[in-house]
This record gives structure tokens, C-alpha cells and sequence, in this order.
């Protein structure tokens, strides 16, 4: 009774509230602004297609040219709304649609639909290593409370504002949505529709997870940036990796083999909101377990965190090495999967670049490292 007294003192919340209140507010105003707002846009820019098609222009140049003419089963098609995130292969979408698109939803690519996972980043960021940085860890640590407890409230405070923000903001843009679009046009593939509403809400809820990892093993606001932003790029880099791998080692896999790979790549997507190719219920659940894995794994982090550490690159000593391998994996794959794009290369020349890059980038890191100490802010290397 009395851990839970702790746990849901006003004091502890009221204090980390004070803390993180505006950039919970920011984050609750982009998924309004980006995903209800996004799909209004979308609902007005529906009736503006299906205006045109009944417009006197468009009826006049469908009789003028006649080769050139677009068919009552085109128009119908691109105005069904069959998919929240249509697939990119046609691998798993419906047969119907293979030959003509249904109406695409332009909310979650627009370029400042990218601020939402930025800022829900920054969230968890911001929400232990700015106590590091301005040494306010050092006032926490006094404070009467258990560090499993501090650290279980900023994440309570980060995943309902994500929770909330983004299912209220898709509420209420889906519900505008459908409520404008005759319903004869709604045909959604409901399996694939639930994954990619469940998936992108874990999307964000890793993204914020993620990012305090970061926060909690990285000391400095400059060198988590760039974490955070390779990141970012990991299903960039790692899915064409993959396929890469794939038509190197099972060249004649054919349809079947690709599909199976395009449904292995959604669980490299979890990161990536709205990415998910297949309704893929596996993904959704990896996405729910890594979930729970990494609040664990911030939990223990958080406990076992030192305030003699602060202003080092890395908050405990044995984060080096790990950080220099994926680092120096990373940007392996990278470069290979650069070279392969610009030339025929064989199976060993792939691997040629990937490990070459990697040995380079490696020593390069590890020559920064040890070397050029004032890189980052207010940083000691390990």
C-alpha cells in the first residue's frame, strides 16, 4: 500500500507534469493537426475528385478523346475507399485493384506528417536526458521517491498523451470522413484497416520508448540526435538489406518467397506508422511485446543509471562497444546497399562493400571517440 501511495502521489505527478506539460501539449496539437486535419483534407479532396468526374470539362474531353478515355470502372475505383495505407506490392493487395488504384489517403505521407513522430521522439528524449544535461538529476535523485517510480510516471504521462492524442485526432478525422463519402465508395479490407490503426498507435508508442532508451544510454543531446536519427532510417536501410540478401541467396524464390519476405520486413516497419504491407496480426503482436520488453528494460536502466556519470558520451560504460558495432553495421549496410544500386555487383562484392564499409566506419568511430573528445557538448568519452 504504501508503493502505491508513492506511485500515485500528487506530488511526483504534479511535479512531472510541471516538466513535461508542454511538450505533451505540443504533441496532443500535432496529431490533431497532421491526422484529424490530415484526413479532412482527405474527405474534401475525395469530393473534389468525384466533382471532377461530373463536371461538364471532364465530360467533354471524355467525348473529344475518345482513346484517351477514362472508364466508369477507373472513376468508381479511384474513389473506393478500400485501405487506410494502400500496400506498395501488389503481393497483398486485392485482386480488384491491382490494375486500377483506389482512392489513396494522403494524410500519413504529407511531409509534416513527420513532425508527429519527431516530436513524440523529442518526448522521450527530453524526458530524462534534459535532467541529465542541466544536472537536474541530481536534485531528482534527493527527491522522496523511488527511481522506478519517477521514470514509471513520465512514461504513464507520455503513452496516454500518445494514446489519447492519437486515437481522439483519428476518431474524429475518420469520423468526418465517412460521414462525407457516400457509403457505396466504403469498401475497407477491415483486416488490413484494424492492423494499420493498431499498429501506427504502437508506432508512436515505441518511437517514445525508443527515444528514452536513447536518453537513458546516450549522455548527450547531440550525440542521441544522431542516434535518433539513424533511428529513423532503420527500416530504410535495413528492408533493402534484406532484399537485397533475398535475390542474392534465393534468386528464384519467385512470388512466394517474396511475399513471405515482404510480411518478415512489417516487423522491421513496427517503427515506421502506417508501413505495414500485409495485415499482418504478427507484427502488431512483436509490436505489443517489444513494447512491454522496453519499459522493462527503462525501468532497470532508470534504477541503475549513475549521477557520477553525467557528462559522458555514454551513461554506462558498457554501452561503447554495442553503440560502435550497430553503428558501424549500420553504415555497412548503408554502402552496400548504395553500391548495388549503381552497379552489378556479385553476391561477393555486396558483401565486399557491406564489410569493407563497416571495418572503415568502425575505426572511424572508434578514432572520434577516443580522439576528439570536445566533439560533443559537455561530453567525456568512456
Amino acid at each position: 500500500m504504501r508503493m502505491k501511495r508513492i506511485m500515485f502521489n500528487r506530488g511526483l505527478w504534479y511535479r512531472e507534469w510541471r516538466n513535461m506539460r508542454w511538450m505533451l501539449l505540443g504533441v496532443a496539437i500535432l496529431f490533431f493537426l497532421w491526422i484529424a486535419l490530415g484526413l479532412v483534407s482527405d474527405a474534401e479532396r475525395w469530393q473534389s475528385q468525384k466533382d471532377y468526374y461530373e463536371s461538364s470539362d471532364f465530360i467533354k474531353q471524355q467525348k473529344e478523346n475518345p482513346e484517351f478515355k477514362t472508364s466508369d470502372e477507373e472513376m468508381k475505383t479511384s474513389l473506393t475507399v478500400a485501405y487506410l495505407a494502400i500496400p506498395m506490392y501488389t503481393n497483398f493487395v486485392q485482386e480488384e485493384y491491382v490494375e486500377y488504384m483506389p482512392f489513396m489517403f494522403y494524410f500519413q505521407v504529407e511531409m509534416f506528417f513527420t513532425l508527429i513522430k519527431v516530436s513524440v521522439f523529442i518526448l522521450g528524449v527530453l524526458a530524462v536526458i534534459f535532467e541529465r544535461y542541466t544536472r537536474a538529476n541530481r536534485f531528482t535523485a534527493s527527491l522522496p521517491y523511488k527511481r522506478t517510480h519517477i521514470i514509471g510516471v513520465k512514461m504513464i504521462m507520455g503513452i496516454a498523451t500518445i494514446t489519447l492524442s492519437y486515437l481522439v485526432s483519428i476518431g474524429i478525422g475518420l469520423t468526418y470522413f465517412f460521414r462525407h463519402i457516400p457509403t457505396e465508395y466504403i469498401q475497407l479490407e477491415m483486416a488490413k484497416f484494424w492492423t494499420d490503426i493498431v499498429g501506427g498507435l504502437f508506432t508512436y508508442i515505441l518511437i517514445f520508448l525508443v527515444a528514452i532508451l536513447i536518453g537513458l544510454l546516450i549522455g548527450s543531446p547531440i550525440a542521441a540526435a544522431v542516434v535518433a536519427f539513424g533511428v529513423m532510417l532503420l527500416p530504410n536501410v535495413l528492408n533493402p538489406t534484406l532484399d537485397n540478401l533475398y535475390k542474392y541467396i534465393w534468386p528464384h524464390g519467385g512470388e512466394a518467397g517474396m511475399t513471405n519476405l515482404l510480411r518478415f520486413e512489417d516487423y522491421v516497419n513496427v517503427f515506421s506508422p502506417f508501413s505495414f504491407e500485409s495485415a499482418s496480426l504478427g507484427a502488431v503482436i512483436f509490436s505489443g511485446v517489444l513494447s512491454v520488453c522496453m519499459v522493462l528494460a527503462i525501468l532497470v536502466l532508470y534504477k541503475k543509471q549513475h549521477i557520477e556519470r553525467n557528462g559522458y558520451l555514454f551513461a554506462f560504460s558498457w554501452v561503447k562497444w554495442p553503440f560502435l558495432i550497430l553503428f558501424s553495421l549500420f553504415i555497412g549496410m548503408a554502402t552496400a546497399n548504395l553500391a548495388v544500386a549503381d552497379t552489378e555487383l556479385s553476391f561477393i562484392g555486396y558483401l565486399s562493400w557491406g564489410i569493407g564499409a563497416t571495418i572503415a566506419s568502425f575505426a572511424l568511430a572508434l578514432y572520434i571517440l577516443n580522439k576528439m573528445r570536445g566533439l560533443f557538448q559537455m561530453s567525456k568519452t568512456n
